[in-house]
């Protein structure tokens, strides 16, 4: 009974180890600043400031790091399946639009899973490339790799309530010959163009074509988690 007794004990011990997940902060919901807004132990790393849900007023948005190493578990291949265990810093997405009465900062959307970590650029180092704000959109940029590299770029708005994926790049390229193909994906008008050829010889030896995109309904970052978790066609992972 004793040994009964100690077997259950260690399995609750290990289920216990097993289920223990980081636990993001719930970013504030209001503030008068950036500084204000961000979380303790947290630390800004990019901002971007304009108009996002044209109202003329400068929104921000904003990306947080977390000043503690943890382990994650990453998505993907698919949207659910968190199959890579990562040892690295968090980040999280935060949108704020202004108040046109009070000029404060109240909160749009919170992510915890679509900015890529530091550690998940290969090679390269930190994919974060760039953040910005135009033409009342949001735009997020990575880059990775060695020898072969890959950026993916992607441009959400606002709408309905709900940040919509209305266009998307996916570049992969061989840094040292210039092989390379290029995917640029409109979702608005179901329209996929793609370049294949050579990144240095883009005029003469590239061949490009334009497909139908075929999807039941435009992704947002509640239905697309991160990069690399949606297959938009066999084999090609967005």
């Amino acid at each position: 009974m004793k040994i009964f007794n100690f077997f259950m004990l260690m399995l609750f011990v290990q289920v216990g180890f097993a289920q223990k997940t980081f636990l993001f902060p719930k970013v504030k919901p209001s503030g008068s600043s950036v500084e204000q807004l961000t979380p303790n132990n947290w630390t800004v790393i990019e901002t971007t400031t304009g108009d996002l849900n044209g109202d003329g007023r400068d929104d921000v948005a904003v990306i947080y790091e977390s000043d503690k190493i943890t382990d994650e578990a990453r998505t993907y291949g698919d949207n659910n399946s968190e199959i890579i265990k990562e040892t690295q810093k968090p980040r999280i997405l935060a949108i704020y639009f202004k108040d046109k009465v009070t000029g404060s900062y109240r909160l749009s959307t919170q992510n915890n899973d679509f900015i890529l970590r530091s550690e998940e650029g290969g090679k390269l180092g930190d994919p974060l490339n760039q953040i910005g704000i135009k033409d009342q959109q949001l735009y997020l940029r990575f880059q990775g790799g060695a020898e072969w590299r890959w950026e993916m770029g992607y441009t959400f708005k606002f709408e309905n309530k709900d940040w919509f994926l209305t266009s998307a790049i996916n570049l992969y390229f061989n840094q040292n010959t210039g092989d390379m193909t290029e995917r640029v994906y409109d979702f608005k008008t179901r329209e996929l163009f793609t370049t294949v050829g050579n990144l240095h010889r883009r005029d003469v030896a590239n061949r490009k074509t334009s497909e139908v995109l075929y999807f039941s309904q435009l992704r947002t970052f509640k239905t697309f988690k991160k990069p690399w978790a949606w297959e938009i066609m066999p084999n090609v992972y967005l």
